[in-house]
């Protein structure tokens, strides 16, 4: 199901609206930005404590969902979840002493226990209550969790329109405006199809991809009966995928780029790659988010592109191949996992005419975000606008390639390495 932006998701109250955008801003917030690990903690956890308040998740379990940990795994000889845990508790502390001194309602992780607790800040803290944002899709609760801090940003337009642009940190930017009404305000509908999380784990198991058919046709549980010899695995990777799981990263870029339609007054839809049709995305206005691998739809439009996908298990390869390298160019750009990441940005017209599609895919979830970073900041809008020699007026069709140098499982910063004219 798609929610359009700025229309407000079915919550059933308003205390669990509070708890869901209390979770999305910590996890925006600057010292959360700088760990990915504790991003998707504080996201398994809050998901979890959200659904199943009385049944918390063991030790094990989130070694597997969360960090990628073996069926079976001695948690007494592999202390990871136990120090991770540890370290998003001083990040929470931190929020709540910095950037969140002034929340009213606050959220914290015991100690000795996986389960996050609210509280008002004045009274003392109580269990959270379960959160079901829609009757008929209970499984989308966390993912649905971001797009509420999405709508009810856009909401805020209405007398805050400057205001919130510059809380955003978007601030007067002409040129990306240009660009994205350039893009979008062509009277067709705009769907943003976020990664699918539960793909990775999946892929993972299975050692080999899934193809945009299989992906189609949603056998996943077939084809995991098939290829997963290990019961105990299996099952495990089949739950998570059903969750309809998605990452902070992913909501953050939801939250900049639905703030960013709706001050340009276009239409959006925020929804899973999983919900996505092939109709929606070769026919309408569409944003990919994510790689190949976490966003099978990006194979829809890899044959008009330049730089190419690049994906190989075991072992783990990912580069994107440049099929006409320039003067100066490399042949192909691989990823150093957690120093050197790539993303690759293209404007391209729809695969059916009318439309347009916007690909914003990296080689990992925070090269993807520096790409909405790029393309939705006045100076880099600028840079490319001038590299493609349309100082003004419409801009081409365009295709880019971004390097990011990667510290601490986020970005440090990204640079401009090749710009096409399609």
């Amino acid at each position: 199901m798609a929610l359009g932006l700025p229309i407000q998701p079915r919550v059933t109250g308003p205390d669990e609206a509070r708890k869901l955008a209390l979770l999305a801003r910590i996890a925006a917030s600057a010292s959360f930005q700088k760990s990915q690990r504790a991003r998707e903690l504080l996201e398994y956890l809050g998901r979890r404590s959200i659904e199943s308040p009385d049944h918390p998740p063991r030790e094990q379990e989130i070694g597997i969902a969360v960090f990628g940990r073996p069926a079976g795994y001695d948690t007494s000889q592999d202390t990871l979840v136990r120090v991770q845990a540890s370290h998003l508790r001083k990040k929470i502390d931190q929020y709540f002493e910095e950037e969140g001194r002034e929340e009213s309602l606050r959220v914290r992780l015991p100690k000795g226990s996986y389960s996050l607790q609210f509280y008002e800040w004045h009274d003392e803290p109580v269990a959270a209550a379960p959160v079901r944002l829609l009757e008929r899709r209970p499984r989308l609760g966390w993912f649905l969790a971001a797009l509420l801090l999405v709508a009810c940003l856009a909401l805020l337009l209405v007398n805050r329109r400057l205001d919130s642009r510059l809380q955003a940190g978007l601030g007067p930017h002409p040129t990306v405006d240009s660009l994205w009404r350039q893009m979008f305000a062509n009277g067709h509908q705009t769907h943003l199809l976020l990664s699918d999380l539960g793909l990775l784990p999946l892929q993972d198991a299975l050692q080999h991809h899934i193809s945009l058919e299989q992906y189609q046709n949603r056998g996943f549980g077939a084809l995991a009966e098939k290829e997963i010899a290990d019961p105990v695995l299996r099952s495990s990777v089949i739950s998570f995928f059903n969750r309809y799981p998605t990452t902070v990263a992913d909501a953050s870029a939801a939250r900049r780029l639905g703030l960013l339609f709706a001050l340009n007054g276009l239409p959006l839809d925020v929804l899973s790659a999983r919900d996505a049709n092939m109709n929606m995305v070769s026919s309408s206005n569409v944003v990919l988010l994510g790689s190949r691998r976490g966003n099978p739809w990006v194979g829809v439009y890899e044959a008009q592109l330049n730089f190419q996908t690049v994906f190989t298990e075991p072992p783990r390869r990912a580069s994107f191949r440049n099929t006409s390298p320039l003067p100066g160019e490399q042949p192909e750009y691989p990823v150093e996992w957690s120093r050197i990441g790539y993303c690759r940005v293209a404007y391209l017209p729809s695969l059916k005419g009318g439309g347009t599609a916007l690909l914003i895919s990296g080689t990992d979830v925070n090269s993807s975000d520096a790409g909405v970073e790029f393309i939705t900041t006045e100076s880099w809008v600028r840079q490319l606008r001038s590299r493609l020699g349309a100082p003004s007026g419409v801009m081409p069709y365009f295709e880019v390639l971004l390097k990011t140098y990667l510290a601490r499982s986020s970005v440090s910063r990204y640079e401009l390495v090749s710009v096409r004219k399609k």
